[in-house]
């Protein structure tokens, strides 16, 4: 690459860090209480900038180094700290460490790549190789943090950024995602930190997860009205 235009490049995402900054500076002086709204689109945009930011530096690095996108995408993974593992009766969990965000028109690359990347690692490295899920359930369980639940964090789950994710975990762990094999189910948790977690579960073994589930649920703390 030209080094002028690399150059260019490098500033311009110089200059979106300082525009976050910025960003992340009026935020720190709006008032969640009074002015909720404010607050809410204000931190999309931060977190919009941010993950444009994240992309910038990705496709730099692709564009400049000899890394592999592939590489590239674990160690984006790493980073984001995605996390897969097998549970009992063969069920597997996807683990992000935040909310999935509301459904916009904007690319959701910055979730599905890292996480076909880790899904691409866990199918390869297991043993015995897993057997791709026919009939099953995928059960998405949106975990707030419950000192910062509020009227103003409640999401509807219609609303919520689930195809791209879903069209990853069929290429990686389901035979077909069609209605005649797979249903959606969505539920909302408490815990400590925000965060995301998603089992696919065999049909047969649904009604005993859901029951795991809802005896071990934190009830709704105390809905703060704003």
């Amino acid at each position: 690459m030209d080094r002028q235009v690399l150059t260019r490049k490098i500033m311009r995402i110089g200059d979106e860090i300082r525009r976050l900054e910025q960003d992340l500076t009026a935020l720190q002086s709006v008032d969640l209480v009074a002015y909720p709204d404010n607050y809410n689109s204000l931190s999309q945009q931060i977190a919009s900038n941010g993950e444009f930011i994240s992309r910038k530096l990705r496709e730099l690095i692709y564009s400049t180094t000899n890394s592999s996108w592939p590489e590239i995408m674990e160690h984006a993974a790493d980073a984001l700290d995605i996390d897969v593992a097998c549970g009992t009766n063969g069920l597997v969990e996807i683990t992000f460490p935040c909310l999935i965000p509301k459904r916009t028109k904007k690319p959701t690359d910055f979730i599905t790549a890292p996480l076909a990347a880790v899904l691409e690692r866990f199918v390869s490295e297991l043993e015995p190789p897993l057997e791709r899920f026919k009939h099953c359930v995928i059960c998405i369980t949106h975990v707030y943090d419950e000192t910062l639940y509020c009227n103003a964090r409640k999401r509807d789950h219609d609303n919520i950024e689930l195809k791209g994710i879903i069209d990853v975990i069929n290429s990686f762990l389901l035979i077909d995602d069609s209605g005649n094999l797979c249903d959606i189910y969505q539920t909302s948790e408490f815990a400590d930190v925000d965060h995301t977690r998603i089992s696919i579960v065999k049909k047969d073994m649904f009604l005993e997860w859901i029951m795991d589930t809802k005896f071990t649920r934190k009830a709704y703390p105390k809905i703060t009205e704003f």
